[in-house]
């Protein structure tokens, strides 16, 4: 069958780059990227499943397959795979381990899709069942790591979509966190009131990634989950919100102050101001990474100031997707990149401020994909 979304024509177009026959993708991401299908699960592998749930992609367009549990099942039959392969997660009478399952399953979609020669795989995911599968039919592996990267980062118009979508969801927490932040609430409940207005906008439960990080030693301490303790006033925020919807990911940050921040804080808060500044005057395609991430740096130095984190990085199917913007990063930045921008300076004894929006690389410039301002409190 004909290869039908771009997203599967660019895993196959990498395949072939690597002069492999086959990709077989086994992270989370990379199988929603190739195949379009979304497993949904939150809090890790399920328990119900012997192995990664693995997209099988043949480089010359021929073939897509996905291998999955039975409680999956339901979701791969409405993705782009031509061929679904499933075993029994979920069985009350079947008594052998289900590891044992994956495998006979494994062996069957091999032998079904009659993948072999060289096969380019995920080395930080394909777990050595699978491997062994593969090299009793012969198969030789190579990585497909690079390849796909740079295949993500760059996205097609559907994905820009879903990028925007994600975007404005991470919005309306940003929105949500400004009036839930005040004296005497905890952090948990800011954050239940952030995340029940995305989930509420969605529709039904996302995954969530993020920060809740209140008071001067927590926010210049750069991250933390959101926890009991109490906001006080004069505390600073950090609010990063990244959420997964539709196989994709938002991401954002805001600083909130509450009550009256004082003079060393504001000095933070405006350097960093200053640097969301440069980044839309300047941000295009042509230049290069490392280039990119100095200028914006230069815009904490000239202030006496630092990042100790990265200045960005891409977006997708993965929360965190190459290219990182960083120092030595020898890439050029290109028309259809996402990226997430995401300056900051934090400084013990005054507090943290990051502030993060989502950027779409375009011909001549960029477009902030992100629909919610920077404000330390509500207008």
């Amino acid at each position: 069958m004909a290869i039908r979304d771009e997203r599967t024509e660019r895993t196959a177009a990498a395949a072939r780059a690597c002069r492999a026959d086959w990709a077989v993708l086994t992270s989370p991401d990379t199988v929603f990227y190739s195949v379009q299908h979304d497993m949904l699960i939150e809090t890790g592998p399920s328990p119900f499943a012997g192995g990664p749930t693995t997209a099988f992609v043949a480089a010359n367009g021929s073939a897509t397959g996905l291998l999955v549990n039975n409680l999956e099942e339901p979701a791969a039959r409405a993705s782009s795979a031509d061929h679904v392969i499933s075993y029994p997660g979920l069985d009350l009478l079947d008594l052998s381990a289900v590891e044992r399952r994956f495998l006979e399953a494994a062996e069957r979609a091999a032998r079904e899709l009659e993948v072999g020669g060289t096969v380019a795989v995920q080395e930080a995911t394909f777990p050595a069942s699978l491997h062994a599968v593969l090299e009793e039919r012969g198969a030789r592996f190579v990585s497909i790591d690079h390849e796909l990267d740079v295949a993500r980062s760059t996205k097609t118009p559907v994905e820009i979509d879903s990028l925007r979508w994600c975007a404005h969801l991470a919005s309306v927490g940003q929105r949500a966190a400004l009036q839930a932040a005040r004296p005497g609430r905890s952090e948990l409940e800011i954050w239940a009131d952030v995340r029940l207005a995305m989930e509420r906008l969605e529709g039904g439960r996302m995954p969530m990634l993020g920060d809740m990080a209140s008071g001067i030693d927590r926010t210049a301490a750069i991250s933390g989950w959101p926890t009991s303790r109490i906001v006080e006033e004069g505390d600073p925020i950090l609010c990063d919100l990244a959420p997964r919807a539709r196989g994709y990911w938002g991401d954002s940050c805001n600083a909130i102050f509450v009550g009256e921040p004082s003079p060393e804080f504001m000095r933070l808060y405006e350097t960093t101001r200053r640097s969301v500044e440069h980044i839309r005057e300047t941000l295009r395609p042509g230049i290069s990474a490392a280039d990119f991430d100095r200028s914006v740096r230069a815009v904490f130095e000239r202030d006496g100031l630092a990042n100790p984190i990265h200045t960005g990085h891409g977006i997708g199917t993965g929360v965190h997707e190459w290219p990182r913007i960083v120092p030595g990063q020898d890439v050029t930045i290109q028309a259809g990149m996402v990226l997430m921008l995401e300056p900051g300076t934090y400084v013990g004894g005054i507090g943290g401020v990051r502030l993060e929006r989502m950027f779409l690389v375009t011909e001549t410039g960029n477009e902030i994909l992100s629909d919610f301002e920077h404000l330390l409190a509500p207008a």
